[in-house]
């Protein structure tokens, strides 16, 4: 096996040996099992197994490619540019405005609760981004809020953040609409 494919490869099989430890560790969960309801190991599970039939699609990719350009991992990110015209311009001022809203977003979800938060969060992440079109900001905002709320609270049963009073009174909301349920 050629050195470069085997050092394109090896990011994907650390990430397999990890999902295979995280799937076995998964099911170490102690529970009291409920009658129709899943239990808690089910969702960590399918992400667990979606980490590693990925990391498996693209080991099986590259040697079945051949991958004869292949390159370490270090080595595709110091890359750079053949022409001046192909070089990607560089916001790092938007990554670390990025960063720390994801910190503040982290510190005021158990204040504001998980659906207040995450709807004000992800207005403000576009706004940082550089995105200006107001009402698709908030709409994509509600919309994602209302279907991660969905997601988490109603279907995974993930017990999330309800935020203190007056902001629970949110979440409140949140639970009593009929056509969510």
């Amino acid at each position: 096996m050629d050195k470069a494919l085997l050092r394109s490869i090896a990011p994907y099989l650390v990430g397999l040996a990890i999902a295979v430890a995280l799937y076995a560790y998964a099911g170490t969960i102690l529970y009291s099992p409920r009658p129709g309801q899943l239990g808690p190991e089910v969702w960590p599970r399918l992400a667990i197994l979606l980490m590693g039939a990925s990391c498996l699609f693209e080991i099986s990719r590259r040697l079945v490619v051949g991958n004869q350009d292949a390159t370490g991992f270090l080595e595709a990110f110091d890359r750079e540019p053949q022409d001046e015209e192909d070089k990607q311009p560089v916001y790092p001022h938007l990554l670390l405005g990025g960063i720390v809203l994801m910190g503040i977003y982290a510190v005021l979800v158990p204040v504001l609760g998980f659906i207040f938060g995450t709807f004000l969060f992800l207005a403000a992440f576009m706004y940082v981004g550089g995105y200006r079109a107001h009402g698709a900001i908030w709409g994509a905002s509600a919309v994602v809020t209302i279907f991660c709320g969905i997601l988490f609270l109603r279907i995974a049963y993930v017990s999330l953040p309800r935020g203190i009073a007056p902001f629970d009174r949110i979440t409140d909301i949140f639970f009593a609409i009929p056509s969510l349920w």
